[in-house]
């Protein structure tokens, strides 16, 4: 069993606009169409079984029509949709007890694409809003591919989130920080820090691009396997060529187990 805790599809429009404009501006390949059925298909070919999907809203306008469709495709064998949220959106609640409603466990927030500062004070609502419906946040943490001038959620931003939310639930993707593993290991993995923040996990999104195979396990192994979660970071990298990885890193059965699907199947209770 593998569980895919990181991956994004798009409406076919969008799709049409992101995915060519990200092959021009990063020179990446894209392996993904982000379409539902695409992914599916990569699901079967790599023996996975369930796929996290998380939407992308950049403003507060987009996030209830997004959620709507995530939730209108995603149905059915292997797909289980998170919600779409901006912190600073005005109706918070009332779109977080309806994606409740829906059945959905968990939400995205993208600092970098939104502009906001995880420990921005403003984005307290959130977290608190988040805890008192017993969901799950899976936030992008560190850089992008791209050099932006201004990175948002950094490892320090987060430490500090981390110890002002305890009983928050977060995935700090792309192990913590893309692209700022130093920071990582500085900020995130000192015992302060980990034994105050019992619900944070790592996913392993579109790490290998940037990593050796020793360095992703090394890190790994700091940051204890029982913390981190299985991601392709779908379309942009082949689920099953990310699933491959994990299965070749000096990790024990036990471990690769835990990262491939255990830890996931604990937080969405299957």
């Amino acid at each position: 069993m593998i569980i895919d805790f990181h991956t994004h599809i798009y409406p076919e429009h969008v799709a049409a606009k992101v995915l060519p404009a990200a092959k021009r501006k990063l020179k990446v390949e894209v392996p993904g169409t982000g379409a539902p059925d695409d992914l599916r298909s990569r699901m079967h070919a790599s023996n996975i079984t369930k796929s996290v999907i998380l939407p992308l809203a950049k403003g507060r306008e987009d996030v209830s029509s997004l959620n709507d469709w995530i939730l209108s495709v995603s149905g059915g064998v292997g797909l289980i949709p998170f919600g779409a949220v901006h912190p600073f959106m005005p109706d918070l609640e009332e779109e977080l007890d309806r994606l409740v409603a829906a059945g959905v466990r968990g939400v995205k927030m993208m600092p970098l694409l939104q502009e906001v500062f995880p420990d921005d004070s403003r984005c307290e609502r959130l977290y608190e809003a988040v805890i008192a419906r017993d969901m799950f946040l899976v936030t992008h943490a560190g850089r992008d591919p791209l050099e932006r001038e201004e990175i948002y959620g950094t490892p320090q931003r987060f430490a500090r989130t981390v110890q002002s939310f305890p009983d928050l639930k977060v995935d700090l993707a792309h192990l913590g920080g893309l692209r700022m593993w130093d920071d990582v290991q500085k900020y995130l993995l000192s015992k302060d820090i980990l034994s105050a923040g019992k619900n944070v996990f790592f996913d392993t999104a579109y790490v290998s691009f940037y990593m050796a195979e020793k360095e992703i396990a090394d890190l790994i192994e700091e940051i204890g396997p029982d913390r981190i979660l299985f991601g392709s970071d779908y379309p942009w990298e082949e689920p099953g060529r990310a699933a491959g990885i994990i299965k070749r890193l000096d990790l024990s059965s036990q471990e690769k187990d835990a990262i491939l699907w255990k830890n996931a199947a604990k937080i969405l209770n299957l």
